[in-house]
């Protein structure tokens, strides 16, 4: 827990350094500390991600990222003591102890437990792939999953710091976790001020999806990143829009555009996010701003750039598994039947069929089997989302009437949601995968309608959609809390208070391909991060062969 708390403290300063130069180089307006610091892990990661392409991630790339928050810090000192004055008072209060309480108590979730599964099978060994050469031309042939390339794992990578401590740290969730949540907590101090209540609900969720996935803080998983980013760009968008005549506001929604751009690297799958875009894009046009139209586009292709190269670099693919785009023919291009089968993969196991060979299935067909492998809790928690929905429609068939329509921001918003829940729905609904956008739909529904002033029937209606939600999602965080407990008390006397608890070793063995070692897992799927490189699976080492005679040449197909 202590190193934990340490690299905590170094990272969260390092991300608010650069996160400040960052948005004041682009726009000069006050942001809140966790704004600057998701600039920081926004900047940080798209550095990473240009720098793994020529080198590996070591004391190299630990070195100018150092130099750069340290010339930031000096030459932006005036922004940076401003934001430490506002936030001083809240150091030195009650509200600044039970903050750090709740660090504490993360810091506990984030040094011992079990990993989630992904980890062991790909994310500490794409980490250490990071570490040990930035990028592996071909890679996606040693194992499909490192093809996937999310964003975030370039950040943990060089927060990591195994070149400095012999052993890899993977502190970054948790720091995620306590940024998020103490977002929600300062945001939700206010609640009773506040006029609309769809950002304080937004928090709540935050707070909600922390609860579940707080047993697993250790682990550097890509899914809660997603989430979470996901989380902060539509709460800081909803509390965009319930604030009155906001300096930059237009600015401020660009930004966040910019930001879902930066979601899409970190995984493909919520690229709609992009559709918030709509909104800063017609205003802008609208007025003419041309000059600021080219900078978020910079901005945005930046973000893109080494993703997209990345991409090309480990599978040959612009986009993988999407075989759509089908331009580069290089020698370590994943097989086009390797890409299909690893997509129709996703898709059947997201649906919970477990065989490729029933992808095909129309919906009528695969949604009562995927309705019947969900948990109780799970039903109820989708029912939630249901009755919300319904929700969403009194509201808006109530504003129409009262001939106050909502705002084209909040429309925009609406539609981002929910493409990206019909997105998640057809091609993977594993409740992971898409929980951040469920979480939305409940939350602004309960948000809006208990900001609206309610008469007559629609009170008596809204009110029992009310209270229908509330039982519905009842049993999804009771299950989350309950294992929450259980986890302290099995965990409370293992010996992680100064180091947290190392990535998992696992069963490996090895063949020898032009002189190298390639190791692969055996009896089980953990691909460990204490050799490289590393598969899963032995299956796909022996289809696959080094392009030359080095391992930094690369992989190839057989």
């Amino acid at each position: 827990m202590l190193t934990i708390l340490l690299s905590w403290i170094y990272t969260a300063l390092i991300c608010t350094l650069i996160g400040t130069g960052v948005l004041c180089a682009v726009k000069k307006i006050k942001f809140s500390w966790t704004c600057y610091m998701m600039a920081g892990i926004i900047a940080i990661t798209v550095y990473v991600e240009f720098f793994s392409i020529f080198a590996k991630i070591g004391i190299l790339a630990h070195g100018i990222m150092i130099v750069a928050a340290l010339f930031i810090g000096y030459f932006r000192r005036k922004e940076l003591g401003q934001l430490f004055r506002t936030y001083r008072g809240v150091i030195c209060s009650w509200e600044g102890f039970f903050y750090c309480c709740f660090i504490l108590l993360i810091a506990f979730f984030t040094s011992r437990g079990d990993f989630h599964t992904d980890t062991n099978i790909y994310h500490a060994a794409a980490i250490r792939l990071y570490e040990e050469y930035g990028v592996l031309k071909g890679a996606g042939n040693l194992q499909l999953h490192y093809a996937y390339n999310s964003a975030y794992l370039a950040f943990a990578s060089i927060f990591s710091l195994n070149w400095l401590f012999g052993r890899s740290l993977h502190t970054t969730t948790g720091l995620l976790e306590v940024v998020m949540c103490l977002y929600a907590f300062h945001g939700l101090k206010d609640f009773k001020r506040h006029e609309s209540h769809m950002a304080d609900m937004m928090r709540v969720g935050i707070l909600f999806y922390t609860l579940v996935n707080v047993t697993r803080s250790m682990s550097p998983a890509t899914d809660y990143a997603v989430m979470y980013f996901v989380f902060f760009v539509l709460t800081a968008w909803c509390d965009y829009m319930e604030q009155k005549n906001i300096e930059g506001d237009m600015a401020a929604y660009a930004m966040l555009a910019v930001a879902a751009v930066f979601v899409a690297t970190l995984k493909f799958s919520a690229c709609l996010l992009v559709l918030l875009a709509i909104y800063p894009a017609v205003s802008f046009i609208k007025e003419k701003r041309w000059k600021e139209i080219a900078v978020y586009i910079l901005c945005g292709c930046l973000i893109l750039i080494p993703f997209f190269i990345r991409n090309y670099l480990i599978s040959g693919w612009l986009l993988y598994p999407f075989d759509g785009i089908d331009i580069f023919q290089p020698e370590w291009k994943i097989p086009k039947e390797y890409l299909l089968i690893d997509a129709g993969q996703i898709k059947v196991w997201g649906r919970c069929l477990y065989d490729i060979a029933k992808i095909d299935l129309p919906v009528t067909e695969w949604f009562p089997v995927w309705w019947e492998h969900q948990f109780r809790y799970e039903q109820m928690f989708l029912g939630a989302v249901f009755l919300a929905a319904l929700l969403q429609s009194i509201i808006l068939f109530v504003r129409l009437v009262r001939k106050r329509p909502p705002c084209f921001s909040l429309v925009v918003l609406h539609l981002t949601i929910w493409g990206n829940l019909i997105v998640w729905f057809f091609m993977a609904p594993f409740i992971r995968y898409g929980l951040a956008f469920l979480f939305a739909v409940i939350m602004m529904a309960v948000g809006e309608c208990i900001s609206m002033k309610w008469e007559g029937f629609f009170r008596i209606v809204t009110g029992g959609l009310l209270f229908c939600i509330l039982v519905s999602v009842s049993p999804y965080w009771d299950q989350y809390i309950t294992d929450a407990g259980v986890f302290v008390k099995h965990t409370l006397k293992e010996p992680y208070y100064i180091w947290q608890k190392d990535y998992d070793v696992g069963n490996m063995e090895s063949l020898e391909i032009n002189g190298n070692r390639i190791y692969f897992a055996t009896e089980d799927e953990v691909n460990s991060y204490h050799v490289y490189p590393g598969t899963c699976y032995e299956g796909m080492l022996e289809r696959s062969t080094l392009i030359g005679d080095k391992i930094e040449d690369g992989f190839r197909a057989k």
